[in-house]
């Protein structure tokens, strides 16, 4: 990759949700040159993603809208206007419509949409790129009117679209209750929500009453969610999972069952709704190719969504120069990505000298009390809200699994007979190397090795981690000093 122009930073913050707005700004205040990229339009990351439309009375929308204007506000006030000399550089930029596609050392290549890619150094980089929706591989998975949480909140906040007649939502964790309540606050007829861990016993509400203190947002928020669902007469079902999507051209009817513990299906329990939608929510999956990229080192709880890059308490990560915030630490919520944005901003001003170490510790002590907190809070759920393996076991021998490659799990069952290793598997059946590079299904097709080899999930390795980690066209990155001759451009 051939850089046109070099930019340099104290800080480059890559993602533009929660953590990393809360970043920019603590930085930009704290006088550090810095830069904050985003692939999308808009600022937000999902959880704070932006209406379409201008917002002529923003407490309509909602809590969740003003928390995320209001981190967006802070960002817009700290970026600086370009300098009038030529050739200086702003102290605080976003660019947006701009991704990250390889990092090494303190070099990130950058390509903004239309534009050459380009290197821009930092002395220290900040990687929060956020999460995806968790794919879950069932018969009719693939139907249209399939809809991932994500996707759904696209349609509904963004767009305002409704997303049908009949939703059915299924998923688990705290999505499994703020969403079909957002949608029931929609006006979206939502027939039921399907919870595929268990309801809370006396003991859990105990010790979330014992987690409370520093929560109290979390409760609340909690409690209004099901308070929708109680006034709107939105079933909440308990342990049960979609078991597979049926109909033509698109979604027709969506057929559920009870599992057990490890959420694997009870024969003999599967019911049949009648639905135009299907809204699947089964958590999300931390992204972390640039962190792969950079040789973080990375541990793994399937709770947190897998693998998670490995921090310490000022957010830096074990690849020098680099730290990271936000759901690649572990799907924890917006709340703390929030805190780990500000303490990454924190300690790279303290590293900086731009904050003294006594003031830096005393910025960053309520800061970690917090994130105790909702630690505290985290745990208490963990009873409810933990995947069971019986999520990747869904899947029948004609099932599409990658849905970019057309490959079904029959297919990949006879390439994982012959080796435990993903870069084989994927050589042999082109598993991954679609459009969303494995992004919807490299971890079923881990979790069919590990079946089928007697390993952990967390014991099969990821494939080769390769740049660049977002589609971009040819041009963007090809070398121009090579003379092209006429053979690569359209008569």
């Amino acid at each position: 990759m051939t850089a046109h122009a070099e930019e340099t930073y104290d800080l480059l913050v890559v993602g533009g949700g929660p953590a990393g707005l809360a970043a920019f700004a603590d930085a930009a205040a704290a006088g550090l040159a810095v830069g904050l990229v985003d692939e999308r339009p808009t600022l937000g990351g999902q959880v704070y993603k932006e209406p379409g439309l201008r917002v002529r009375e923003p407490h309509a929308l909602g809590r969740d809208y003003l928390r995320g204007r209001k981190l967006i506000d802070a960002a817009e006030r700290a970026a600086t206007p370009p300098p009038t000399a030529p050739g200086a550089q702003p102290r605080a930029v976003i660019m947006l419509r701009t991704a990250a596609l390889a990092i090494r050392g303190r070099s990130v290549v950058l390509v903004e949409e239309g534009e050459h890619a380009r290197t821009a150094t930092a002395r220290r980089i900040l990687l929060a790129p956020g999460a995806h929706d968790r794919p879950v591989v069932f018969p009719g998975w693939t139907l249209p009117g399939v809809l991932t949480a994500g996707a759904a909140q696209t349609l509904v906040k963004t767009h305002r679209v409704a997303l049908g007649d009949r939703v059915l939502f299924a998923g688990s964790g705290p999505l499994a209750l703020a969403f079909p309540a957002q949608l029931h606050h929609y006006a979206i007829h939502v027939v039921a929500a399907l919870e595929a861990g268990p309801p809370p016993r006396p003991r859990d509400l105990f010790r979330l009453a014992a987690a409370a203190r520093g929560n109290a947002a979390l409760v609340r928020d909690a409690i209004g969610y099901r308070g929708t669902l109680l006034r709107g007469r939105v079933p909440l079902r308990y342990r049960r999972i979609v078991v597979r999507a049926e109909g033509g051209t698109r979604v027709e009817a969506v057929v559920h069952a009870a599992v057990d513990a490890d959420w694997r299906v009870v024969r003999g329990t599967e019911e049949r709704d009648e639905v135009d939608t299907l809204c699947v929510g089964y958590g999300f999956f931390p992204s972390v190719e640039l962190m792969r990229l950079a040789g973080c080192e990375f541990r793994y709880d399937e709770d947190l969504g897998g693998p998670t890059v490995v921090v310490d308490e000022w957010m830096r990560t074990t690849a020098d120069g680099v730290l990271a915030a936000g759901d690649g630490t572990g799907i924890a919520g917006s709340y703390v990505a929030v805190d780990e944005g500000r303490l990454a901003a924190l300690g790279a001003a303290r590293d900086f000298g731009a904050i003294g170490p006594d003031a830096a510790d005393a910025r960053a002590e309520p800061i970690r009390r917090r994130l105790a907190a909702k630690e505290r809070f985290r745990l208490a759920l963990r009873r409810m809200h933990r995947i069971g393996p019986g999520v990747y076991e869904l899947a029948e021998p004609e099932t599409l699994v990658c849905r970019c490659e057309e490959v079904v799990e029959a297919d990949l069952d006879r390439a994982i007979d012959a080796s435990a290793d993903v870069n084989v598997v994927k050589g042999l059946t082109r598993a991954g190397m679609g459009l969303c590079q494995g992004r919807n299904c490299a971890r079923q097709v881990a979790a069919l090795i590990a079946a089928r080899h007697g390993r952990e999930l967390a014991e099969v390795p990821h494939g080769t981690a390769r740049s660049p980690v977002r589609p971009v066209p040819i041009g963007a990155i090809a070398d121009d000093t090579i003379e092209d001759l006429g053979l690569f451009l359209a008569e």
